[in-house]
């Protein structure tokens, strides 16, 4: 007689559906809380690491803006003196000078000096105007690239009238880099701000990374997936804003050791300007007339001046936005020469 049997067999299928119901249930919530923490701490990742790339991008946009303010505070005094002074010099005869073929060839009316002057001039008119007119944007520029060989200054000076980076023309207005550096995105190019960061630390995505917000999956299992996966990207996001760091601080400590080089130099080259303007008083503007001392002094106003220059002459990144290797030449080259007239 089975059939008896049926209810009570119905009611064990009943109560173990039941039972599997209720683990279901307790399952799905633990995977809801799981994702929501998964999401939460994926959030916060996202957060502190993009907190931290604000942070390294504020810093060496302070670092540049300062490299280009000394720049344009040493053209605009220091060089143009000695320009004004220099020029006036007949007959000038730098050859029998100990140094190398481009200072022995320096005159008025080289190419060298001709750039020089006109990157003082142009130096001079933003010191008047007053160099906050300029925007934060513009003495980016000014401190990222070669202000005399790239007529760079032609572009700063338009940019007194109010024009903003994005629409400077040349390699100002297509370094993605320089653009994300200075909080601003790029008329020309397009790449902006997630630019200078795929430059910088080999980014793929924003920093707006797809998390969270509030889950209401239809399925728990779901959420958890997709939680696990934009806990991923937060750990790869966080890699990548370790690699910004890393190229921020590069560039952060370059800029930071030209403008300190620079200041060094001017100050040498401020006595030696000086000096200069004795000797032209004291013996005229013939050349032939002064002694070898003399002659010796205005030879190391044009070493200075020049060696100011070259390092002028270099930008800092490159129109890609990397860290310019030349730079660092540039760097050691200067420092020793700081260390020859410091020693002499």
């Amino acid at each position: 007689m089975p059939l008896p049997l049926l209810p009570a067999i119905a009611a064990g299928i009943a109560a173990v559906s039941a039972a599997a119901g209720v683990k279901k249930g307790f399952d799905a919530k633990r995977d809801m809380g799981k994702a929501k923490s998964l999401n939460q701490t994926s959030q916060d990742i996202a957060r502190e690491s993009e907190e931290f790339i604000n942070m390294a991008r504020e810093k060496t946009n302070e670092a540049i803006t300062e490299l280009g303010q000394v720049k344009i505070l040493i053209l605009s005094t220091s060089i143009n003196e000695f320009v004004q002074s220099f020029e006036k010099i007949k007959n000038i005869n730098l050859k029998n000078s100990e140094g190398i073929d481009e200072l022995r060839n320096f005159n008025p009316t080289s190419e060298s000096f001709k750039q020089l002057k006109e990157a003082s001039f142009e130096a001079k008119k933003i010191a008047i105007n007053g160099i906050a007119a300029i925007g934060s944007g513009a003495l980016l520029a000014y401190g990222t690239y070669s202000v005399v060989m790239s007529g760079l200054g032609g572009l700063i000076v338009t940019a007194t009238t109010g024009t903003a980076l994005g629409t400077l023309s040349g390699v100002a207005a297509t370094n993605a880099t320089l653009a994300w550096l200075g909080g601003g995105a790029l008329s020309a190019g397009g790449l902006g701000m997630a630019g200078g960061m795929a430059v910088l630390g080999g980014l793929v995505a924003g920093p707006a990374l797809a998390i969270g917000g509030a889950i209401f999956a239809s399925q728990a299992k779901t959420a958890l997936n997709n939680a696990y996966g934009n806990y991923d990207k937060a750990k790869v996001f966080k890699k990548q804003a370790r690699n910004i760091g890393i190229a921020l601080k590069a560039i952060f400590t370059r800029a930071n050791q030209l403008t300190e080089l620079l200041q060094k130099l001017d100050v040498f080259l401020a006595y030696q300007v000086k000096l200069l303007g004795e000797i032209i008083e004291s013996k005229g503007v013939n050349w032939e007339n002064y002694s070898k001392d003399e002659q010796q002094e205005i030879y190391k106003c044009v070493q200075l001046a020049q060696t100011i220059k070259g390092i002028l002459d270099t930008s800092l990144l490159k129109q890609e936005g990397e860290l310019d290797e030349i730079s660092e030449r540039v760097l050691e080259n200067g420092n020793k020469y700081l260390e020859v007239l410091m020693q002499g």
